[in-house]
């Protein structure tokens, strides 16, 4: 992908992304370019839900980007204008980021109430319990379920960040969450999303290693569940500890089958929520 000189964000044919224009939003940015992405979830259920509030003037909100559950990107505002994602927010000196930056709303529904079998959102809308993390937010609060984001997702922000990043001289200290800039006040993109993961993605610092195998460490506290299946549904084989390493075999969407690494070689197999793992 690459931005334009009309700040449109184009597929690597050179076809534009579907561009459905807000009503929301007040003239340029400072400076007439981004200095920040911010990512967001919609805490809905749909890409299209967010669209639809986005394009009436009575929701007073609004995104440069919606990215639906299937990687469907729709632009929403020419990235030098200045949409309304932001709200009350401020980061490095400056305050009303909805000023410096260009907002990335994911269908995504955030945090989730119940437990297993009866994950609900905030609306009461059902969410299956292969699609939940259980985390506590890194700016404090309670254990939640969280939906996680889908891989298809993740990727193609990947992309569009860095064809934005590329256009306007961004690095990783410029990609931020809502909950970044508005602490306490916003939770999104929350726990289910990898920012570091995300930031080494788009700048490159993630090796192509083609099929050379991949460890992993566990990165939880508490420990990381391995279980027979891809989901919370499947019984536990064990819990594997803090600082554990493991040996990525296949995955399932985040899910991931893997070995435990024992005296340095391949011992129990079984899978885990790649959320709690970082490369080695």
């Amino acid at each position: 992908m690459r931005v334009n000189n009309s700040h449109r964000l184009l597929f690597d044919s050179g076809t534009a992304v579907p561009f459905l224009e807000t009503p929301n939003k007040s003239g340029k940015l400072s400076g007439g370019k981004p200095k920040y992405v911010i990512i967001h979830y919609t805490a809905g259920g749909s890409g299209n839900s967010a669209i639809n509030v986005f394009r009436n003037p009575a929701h007073k909100a609004s995104a440069h980007f919606v990215l639906g559950h299937d990687g469907a990107i729709t632009q929403m505002a020419r990235l030098d204008e200045k949409c309304w994602h932001a709200g009350r927010s401020k980061w490095d000196g400056l305050v009303g980021l909805n000023s410096h930056s260009v907002g990335i709303e994911i269908a995504n529904w955030g945090w989730l109430k119940g437990g297993n079998g009866n994950w609900k959102s905030h609306v009461g809308t059902r969410v299956e319990d292969a699609r939940v993390i259980v985390a506590r937010h890194r700016n404090g609060g309670a254990l939640l379920g969280w939906e996680i984001f889908d891989e298809v997702q993740f990727m193609t922000c990947v992309d569009m960040v860095r064809a934005i990043a590329d256009k306007y001289g961004l690095g990783p200290q410029h990609i931020l969450g809502h909950d970044d800039i508005s602490p306490g006040r916003k939770q999104d993109p929350g726990p289910a999303w990898h920012m570091d993961k995300f930031r080494a993605l788009v700048f490159g610092r993630a090796e192509d290693d083609g099929d050379v195998e991949q460890l992993y460490r566990v990165e939880s506290s508490s420990g990381l569940n391995m279980r027979k299946g891809a989901g919370t549904t499947f019984d536990v084989i064990k819990l594997l500890a803090d600082g554990t390493q493991v040996l990525q075999i296949e995955s399932d969407g985040a899910w991931w089958l893997v070995s435990e690494i024992v005296e340095g070689e391949p011992d129990v197999t079984g899978w885990v929520h790649s959320h709690w793992l970082r490369r080695i």
